[in-house]
This record gives C-alpha cells, sequence and structure tokens, in this order.
C-alpha cells in the first residue's frame, strides 16, 4: 500500500523532473512514509511513496525499473496472488531482481500486454511507462479499492493517490464542484457516482479500466477490462456446483491470499457478521493468532461490545477495544483531519468511529482485514427485502406471493421501528411495489419530511448545478439488479474511498476479503434465495461460515457496523457549541438558505425529530470548505 503521482508534460511548461513531482509525493507521505523515490525523463516524472509490506527490502522502492531498464513502475496496493503468477513467469523465463508484487506486474504486462489485468487478483492502482514505446499503462482495480484521480487539460496529464497531491503542485486544480455539493447535500452521496468528484476538473478514474496514453501523439484510449457477465459468471461459479460450499471454498482462498504479508495482519471486528467470519477463518482456518480492533461505545443503540467479546472469546484472540466517547471532547480536531485526508466532506458520523479505529491499529500492525463488501453482495441490509420481495410477486404464482407476504409479515414483526404499524391488510396489497415506504426508516422519512417543506437550495447555486445520472446495470432479477450497482455504482465507491481515507491517514493497509473478484462474480449470479431466507439476510455466509461464528453472532438480526452518537452529540456533548458553530457558518456559503439551516438545526435540539445526519452534512461540508480555503492561501502565499 501506497502513494503514486506522476504527470506527463505536454508543453515544456512544467518540464517533466524530480523536483516538481516531489512536491506531489510529498502530501502522501501518510501513504508511505517508509521510502520515497522520483524518476522523470524528459516528458514523464513518477513519484512514489511506500509502506512496505511485501518484500521489505530496499530493491523493492519505487518507481522501479525493469531489470532491462525498459519499464518503469509506481503503483499503490497489492496482487496478492503474485506466488502464483510470478512462478508461471519464471517457468516461461521471466527474470526477476525482488520477491516483491510490484515487479510481478512489471513482468506479467511484459508477458501478456493489458490482458495480465485479468490475471490479478488484488487492489491496485499503478501507472507503468513503457519506455520504448513511450507509452504510459495507468490501470485500476476491478471495483476501485485503490484510488487514482486523473487531471488532463492541454498542457498536463495528471495522476495521484490523493487530490491533494495534484492541488500542491497544480493549485489552479482547487476549484469546487457545485453537482457533487448537491449530491452530497441532497443525500445521494452514495448514488449516481461517476468520474465527477468534489474539484471540477479533477476526475476519478473508473474501476475496472485502464489507460493509454500515447507520450509521442498525446492521445488517450481507455479501455474496460472486467465487467457484468451474469450467464458467464453463473457459468464460472454456480452451474453445476454446491453454491455453499462454493462459497465456502471461495471465501477461504480470498482469507488465505489476504493474509500473505511480511508485516503483521490484524481485522477491524464490528461484531457483525463478516467481520466476525473474517476473524473466524483467519483464526481456525489458518491458525492465525489474530489483533482485533473494535470501537466501542455506552450507548445502547451503537453497542456491539457483547457480540465482539464472544468472537475475541471463541478464537483467543488479542483484542484492542477503542472507545471514541472517551476523546468525544477533541471529536471537531478529528473530524476536520479526517475531511482533510479524504480530499471531501465525509459521508456521516459513524467515519468518526472507523477513523478512532485505524488510529488504534497504529502501532500495532500495518495490515488489517474488513469485511466491507458483504452487505451490498448478498443482501445484508433491511430495505433488499422490498427487492426479493417484487421478485417473489414477479414469478407471478399463488405460492411465490404467498412466500412475499409471509416475508413482509416476518420483517413487520422484526423490525417495528422500520416498518411502523403496517396492518397485514395493508402488507397484502402494497406487497408488490418495489423500494416501498414500509422499508425506510424513521429519521430518512423525517429528512423527506423537512426537505418537502423548505427550501434546501438557495436560486443562485441550483443555477451552477448540471446534474446527470448513471445508467443502471441489469440483472436478471430486481434484487441482484439493486446489489450489483450498489456494488459497482453506488454504495461501495463511496465505502471504498472511505476504507482508503481513514487507513491510510494512520499508515494502515486495509484489505477486504469479500471483494475478492471471485466473489463478486459469484455473488452477482447466485440466486436471491441464497441471500435472503425467511427472516435471514445474508443466508449464504451464515450457513457456509457456521464454524466461524459464535452462535451469538451467527443469529444476529439487526446491524450496527461502526456507528457514532452524533445526534447526542449535537444535544450535549462538549463539542456541541463548536459544531453549532461550523453549522451556521457554512449558510454563509450562498448554498443553503440560512433560515433552512436554522430549522433543521432547532429540530434537532429540541429533540422533535433527528436531523444528525443532515446537521453533519452542513458541518462536514463547511470543514471541507474551509481546507479549500487554506489551500487558496497557501498559493498566495
Amino acid at each position: 500500500m501506497c502513494g503514486i503521482a506522476g504527470y506527463i508534460d505536454k508543453s515544456n511548461k512544467y518540464k517533466a523532473d524530480r523536483a516538481f513531482v516531489k512536491k506531489m509525493t510529498d502530501v502522501l507521505i501518510h501513504r508511505g512514509p517508509d521510502a520515497e523515490g522520483q524518476w522523470a525523463d524528459e516528458r514523464v516524472a513518477l513519484g512514489h511513496r511506500r509502506l512496505s509490506i511485501i518484500d521489505l527490502d530496499a530493491k523493492s522502492n519505487q518507481p522501479m525499473v525493469s531489470h532491462d531498464g525498459r519499464y518503469v513502475i509506481t503503483f499503490n496496493g497489492e496482487i496478492y496472488n503474485y506466488i502464483e503468477i510470478r512462478q508461471e513467469l519464471r517457468r516461461n523465463g521471466a527474470v526477476f531482481q525482488t520477491n516483491s508484487d510490484t515487479e510481478v506486474i512489471i513482468e506479467a504486462y511484459r508477458a501478456y500486454g493489458t490482458e495480465c489485468f485479468n490475471r490479478f487478483n488484488g487492489m491496485w492502482a499503478f501507472a507503468l511507462y513503457d519506455r520504448d514505446e513511450q507509452k504510459l499503462i495507468v490501470s485500476r482495480d476491478r471495483f476501485g479499492i485503490k484510488p487514482v484521480y486523473t487531471v488532463n487539460n492541454d498542457d498536463v496529464f495528471i495522476f495521484a493517490s490523493e487530490i491533494k497531491a495534484i492541488i500542491a503542485a497544480f493549485p489552479q486544480e482547487n476549484i469546487p464542484n457545485e453537482t457533487c455539493i448537491y449530491r452530497y447535500l441532497s443525500g445521494s452521496v452514495n448514488e449516481d457516482t461517476d468520474e465527477q468528484c468534489f474539484y471540477k476538473n479533477v476526475k476519478i478514474f473508473p474501476p475496472a479500466h485502464y489507460l493509454v496514453y500515447d507520450v509521442r501523439q498525446h492521445t488517450k484510449d481507455y479501455r474496460r477490462y472486467w465487467e457484468v457477465d451474469e450467464q458467464l459468471f453463473y457459468n464460472k461459479w454456480i452451474k453445476g456446483r454446491n453454491p455453499v460450499k462454493t462459497f465456502k471454498q471461495l471465501f477461504e482462498s480470498a482469507i488465505g491470499l489476504r493474509l500473505r504479508a511480511d508485516v503483521a495482519v490484524g481485522a477491524c471486528l464490528s461484531g457483525g457478521l463478516d467481520s466476525s467470519a473474517i476473524v473466524g477463518c483467519a483464526s481456525k482456518k489458518f491458525g492465525k493468532k489474530m489483533h482485533t480492533f473494535s470501537s466501542i461505545y455506552t450507548d445502547k443503540e451503537c453497542n456491539e461490545e457483547p457480540y465482539i467479546r464472544k468472537v475475541n472469546e471463541l478464537w483467543d484472540t488479542v483484542p484492542h477495544y477503542i472507545k471514541p466517547d472517551d476523546y468525544e471532547k477533541n471529536f471537531t480536531k478529528y473530524i476536520e483531519d479526517l475531511t482533510r485526508h479524504h480530499d471531501q466532506p465525509t459521508g456521516g458520523a459513524s467515519l468518526y468511529s472507523q477513523y478512532m479505529v485505524m488510529k488504534g491499529v497504529q502501532g500495532n500492525v500495518k495490515v488489517v482485514l474488513d469485511g466491507q463488501g458483504a452487505d451490498e453482495l448478498f443482501a445484508g441490509y433491511i430495505p433488499y427485502y422490498s427487492y426479493y420481495i417484487s421478485d417473489l410477486m414477479d414469478k407471478n404464482t399463488f405460492w411465490s406471493k404467498c412466500k412475499a407476504i409471509k416475508m413482509l409479515t416476518i420483517v413487520k414483526k422484526e423490525w417495528p421501528d422500520i416498518i411502523g404499524a403496517v396492518s397485514t391488510d395493508t402488507i397484502v396489497r402494497l406487497v408488490g411495489l418495489k423500494n416501498s415506504f414500509l422499508f425506510q426508516n424513521k429519521s430518512r422519512i423525517n429528512d423527506l419530511k423537512i426537505k418537502r417543506s423548505a427550501r434546501l437550495f438557495t436560486d443562485a447555486f441550483m443555477e451552477c448545478v448540471h446534474d446527470t445520472s448513471q445508467k443502471e446495470i441489469q440483472c436478471a432479477s430486481h434484487l441482484n439488479t439493486r446489489l450489483c450497482n450498489d456494488v459497482l455504482n453506488k454504495s461501495i465507491p463511496s465505502l471504498l474511498h472511505n476504507e482508503d481515507g481513514n487507513s491510510m491517514t494512520f499508515s494502515i493497509e486495509s484489505r477486504v476479503p469479500f471483494l475478492d473478484y471471485r466473489i463478486v462474480e459469484f455473488a452477482i449470479a447466485l440466486d436471491g434465495t441464497y441471500k435472503i431466507h425467511n427472516q435471514w439476510t445474508k443466508w449464504i455466509i451464515r450457513k457456509a461460515c457456521r464454524e466461524y461464528l459464535p452462535k451469538e453472532v451467527a443469529k444476529r438480526k439487526n446491524k450496527m457496523g461502526f456507528p457514532a452518537p452524533f445526534a447526542r452529540w449535537l444535544r450535549e456533548g462538549s463539542s456541541r457549541e463548536e459544531l453549532k458553530k461550523e453549522i451556521y457558518a457554512f449558510g454563509d456559503r450562498n448554498i443553503v438558505p440560512r433560515d433552512t439551516i436554522d430549522r433543521f438545526y432547532r429540530e434537532h435540539i429540541s429533540g422533535d425529530a433527528d436531523f444528525s445526519d443532515m446537521l453533519f452534512r452542513f458541518y462536514s461540508m463547511e470543514l471541507w470548505f474551509k481546507i479549500c480555503d487554506v489551500y487558496k492561501k497557501e498559493t498566495v502565499e
């Protein structure tokens, strides 16, 4: 795990040199405190900050030059199956100078060209320069686990792991993007993800793509190397197989590959099904004495400690309990730091919990496993029931409709706070509706009510917004369509950004086994009956991983993740006055009317409603604008 940066000078304005690209890598030191390097020729400059995980020898520092001098690479991530690929390449005559996965990328590209990306099982963002052909190849992993951002204009093509690295050398790119601000404040931060980010001219390099940039001609060719193909995935992973056994084999293989490291590996443990299965598998199947890291709150709605302790006791782990409440007096300081590292307003207060967990990881291990992706792959959230029920209704048989009604009745009984007081007759009438309001939580309903009665944006701001929606991927069922889009276009891209931002703040590599591409392909093609079974979400994980889970966790029906009691902190926390100050300061930005901000705040403080999510967005948005203002001030000075 590292930080990468570089640029191609098109106009001789910037002059490709090591000192200039060092401006970019210097601000990425948190991503790679172990080593740094720069490389440049007449037009191309590459920079790197290294977090040493595999092959700790200095020979594996980057940018790495191939044994014959033809290729130069700057690489962020891990290729987990590098050992197998290296063995295959050696049999075919490849020469290696290191034991790193970085050099495997170089030699795999030499042997297979751009087809090599389909052979990689891992997370990556890299730029590889072919000096003979004078072509720069930029590639990102299938699901965008590792970030890379680009700017392309008449003078220069730029790339970097973080936007702040671009702004450090090219401060003119510090221009806010009104469209992303609109999406964020309107609650669609996890929706319609495209190449846009919070800086207008900076683009998110698309996952599952590679770029070939011809330095001589200054032409760019973007190509997709992986895409959704349900039938192909079905034939590859499910046809003729026992799905439960297949999933277990894939899950164990994914864990085994992600335990490969020349440093200690631990795990984030929330007490939920996914992280608990990871800890159990690493402990039992692979015999690892795992360090676990967990967020503990005293608030009932945020407290997962009983489940966490069950997992730690069962597998005799080395537990680390982080109590963010103890540091609440520094909440605003930490959120400001978090926002700066993320290069954008953050999605919610739960990121503070994850931030504090990663802070607790630092100094104990350099790598952690995390459960990101399982909910979106295997229907872990209650609203997914509505899509599965729609699928049952589409079958249009007596028994499928009976099953749909039974399922809605179970959901109503198990989660009355979400479903509310709904009669069985109403359930029968509404059973076929997609995205039924029955599945919206109370805070979301309150949020919608006030939005309808209050003007959320000023007219002047809306004139600057030009929003477009992303085309949905279509699958064979309503449930799989929603899950697939959440993984590739909506929830997961945002969650992965958060995962990378929080972990790399503290120079920690975070690995996500559930996003092993084999598991994702398997899940996309898997029938919904293996995801939702009666009242059980993520049924196949519960079934396949029984031996890795305490029974109390295996039978959990609720989920929290890494929550934070921000609603309470707004009302009575030691930081409440500072929070209020920043929330109201956002009203001076002429984006949201001051009276709208005041109404949200007063109704929340009075206890009449929970608007903590919206108020956090106002707060985080103001922090981000202040960071942008600091960048501008530094440029002037």
